[in-house]
């Protein structure tokens, strides 16, 4: 009987473990991808920015950047 002790023991840690690497595997790509996700919501922002100063002054104003949108249109 002390062998399937030992075997339910070792499922538990096992499991316990793999949950630990998962949760560190997700801070890992969190942490790797912050830069990345901080640029991208500056750049949001000074878009939104230049968005709003074009339309005080009265022009229209399109993102310089290729979407899957205007990818048609360049045909």
């Amino acid at each position: 009987m002390d062998d399937v002790y030992d075997i339910e023991s070792l499922a538990e840690e096992i499991k316990a473990t793999e949950q630990k690497l998962s949760d560190l595997r997700k801070e890992y790509r969190e942490r790797k991808t912050a830069g990345l996700r901080a640029a991208l919501q500056a750049r949001a922002e000074a878009e939104e920015l230049l968005r709003h100063e074009m339309k005080e002054l009265g022009y229209g104003y399109r993102s310089p950047y290729i979407t899957y949108r205007s990818v048609g249109s360049l045909a």
